[in-house]
Parts: C-alpha cells; sequence; structure tokens
C-alpha cells in the first residue's frame, strides 16, 4: 500500500486498467469487472480518508515544542553529515531516494524489474531547532522525480533533497541525555582505570612527597579528582539537548514524509479519498443495475 501515497493520483489509473481488461475481453460478462471497481474503489476511498484524518487532525508541532508520542513537523530537511548520499543510477544528491529499474525488451532471461530505497536517517530543521528522521517504512511523497530510457531499460527515481521543504507525521521518541547511578559509576571506574594503566603521569600528580608511590591519602586524592572529572563530564551530558526522532509508530498509525505542507499535504489526500469514493459510488449504481437485469 506504500506505493498508493507515493503515487498518488496514478491509483486512479486501475479503474482505466479494469475498462482495458473488460475492453480486451470483450465477450466476458461486465458484472466481476463492475464488482471489482465498486470494491477496489471503497478500499481505496477508505484507505486514502483514514489517512487524511490523521493529518487534518493532528497539530503541527515545533521540534522543540513537540510532545512524545504521535505527532507532526513541518522545516526543511537537511543532511545529517558524513558521505553524501546519491541515487543509485542518476547519482542526483539527495537525503533519500527511491529508485526503480524496468526491463522493457524482449529477452525474458533478464531481471524484469529491480528497486533500491534508502532508510538512511536526515533531519528535519525548523526555527525552534531540529530532529532526525528515520524513513524506514514511512509512505513518502518526494519533490524530485526524473524518468528516462537507456536502450532496453526505463529508470525512475524520485529523491529528497537538501533544503526540499519537509514534512513529517510520526511517533516521536526524545532519547535523555542524563545519566543514570550505574553510568556514573562505570564511568568513574573506567577513569581510575585510565589513570591506573599510566602510573607515571598518576604518580606525577598526587604522589605530594615523592616517595614513588601513592598512600592511602593521596589515593583518596586521586579518587576525589576523579570523581570531579565525571561529574563535570555528566553535568555537560545533561545539559545537552535532547535527541529527537520521528520515526514509525508502533501501533500501525501513518507514517508520512511529504515535501508539501501540512495543509496540501490533508487536501491532497482528500481529494484523492473522495475521487476514490466517487467511482466507487458510480460503479455501485451501475451494479445494482446489473443485478436488476
Amino acid at each position: 500500500m506504500r506505493a498508493l501515497l507515493e503515487y498518488g493520483w496514478g491509483t486512479l489509473l486501475l479503474y482505466l486498467l479494469l475498462l482495458l481488461m473488460y475492453w480486451r475481453l470483450g465477450s466476458a460478462p461486465l458484472l466481476p469487472f463492475v464488482a471489482t471497481a465498486c470494491l477496489g474503489g471503497m478500499l481505496l476511498w477508505a484507505w486514502f480518508y483514514r489517512h487524511y484524518r490523521h493529518v487534518a487532525d493532528t497539530p503541527t508541532a515545533t521540534t522543540r515544542a513537540a510532545a512524545q508520542g504521535y505527532t507532526e513537523c513541518y522545516g526543511a530537511a537537511a543532511a545529517p553529515g558524513g558521505k553524501p548520499l546519491l541515487t543509485p543510477y542518476g547519482k542526483m544528491r539527495c537525503l533519500w531516494y527511491h529508485a526503480e529499474c524496468q526491463y522493457q525488451g524482449r529477452d525474458h532471461r533478464h531481471r524484469q524489474r529491480e528497486s533500491h530505497r534508502s532508510d538512511d536517517a536526515f533531519r528535519l530543521l525548523d526555527k525552534r531547532g531540529e530532529v532526525v528522521v528515520l524513513p524506514d517504512g514511512a509512505l513518502v511523497d518526494s519533490r524530485h522525480v526524473q524518468r528516462w530510457r537507456e536502450g532496453d531499460y526505463c529508470y525512475t527515481e524520485r529523491w529528497i533533497a537538501a533544503d526540499d521543504p519537509l514534512y513529517v507525521l510520526g511517533e516521536l521518541h526524545s532519547a535523555s541525555n542524563r545519566p543514570q547511578r550505574q553510568d556514573y559509576r562505570d564511568d568513574l571506574q573506567l577513569t581510575l582505570n585510565q589513570w591506573k594503566d599510566d602510573p607515571r603521569t598518576l604518580l606525577r600528580r598526587f604522589d605530594s612527597n615523592g616517595d614513588g608511590q601513592l598512600s592511602a591519602e593521596e589515593w583518596e586524592q586521586a579518587r576525589q579528582a576523579a570523581h570531579a572529572q565525571v561529574q563535570d563530564m555528566h553535568r555537560e551530558l545533561a545539559a545537552a539537548p535532547l535527541g529527537s526522532q520521528l520515526q514509525r509508530p508502533a501501533d500501525g498509525r501513518p507514517f508520512i514524509i511529504s515535501w508539501r505542507s501540512p495543509h496540501d499535504t490533508a487536501r491532497r489526500l482528500r481529494r484523492l479519498a473522495w475521487c476514490h469514493a466517487g467511482l466507487a459510488t458510480l460503479a455501485a449504481v451501475q451494479l445494482v443495475k446489473l443485478l436488476l437485469h
């Protein structure tokens, strides 16, 4: 079902496909085709309308003020840093891509179709801050689409580029940077072990009487210095901003990524829903006529 949102209005071609099948099979009864169109239209209406309601009913939050759980944010796409991501065929710089290659020749020994989709994390920036987006499992409506043909192969690439408008509806998780008590103990022990591995530096810092070994009092001074160092490190960690991630909801609610604004995304889903509802209604009327005759 992911392709329904990614290809949008292309789902309406399903009805044309049914008409084409009926035209090719001419003598076949009309009833199965009308019934299929009616059922398919109702299912697609329900699918698009459910997604529309989630988009329309979820208020847009800033990245800094967004609450934990199901939420939506709107800003600009940004790279996470590190090695740049490139689309597989066109080598376009991007943050996310979905690429397909279809063989349209006559040699059936060739692989007919292959598809690639990236799941690398990227960032959503707004005026208040940023949030990391994990696109695995998302329904993506990308701004950039490129199609071309080379010989018997047809290529299609869709991608999100840096600085594109970015709308994300998903589940927000924030990982606290505040260390726990056990983390403090572990870091303290690690610091002391590192100091013991360098006895010359340890003696130079804490052997106050110069006898070449640490007394109980001098060792306690070393422990107090290690405590102070770990406390400073944990204080900096606790003061750092929370790391937030938008990801696929665990309860099955829609996870949508789009270059359109929240308003435009909702409007597009609403139009698709009611177009399918209208076509399903027409098919239902025709189905009743066929059953009555």
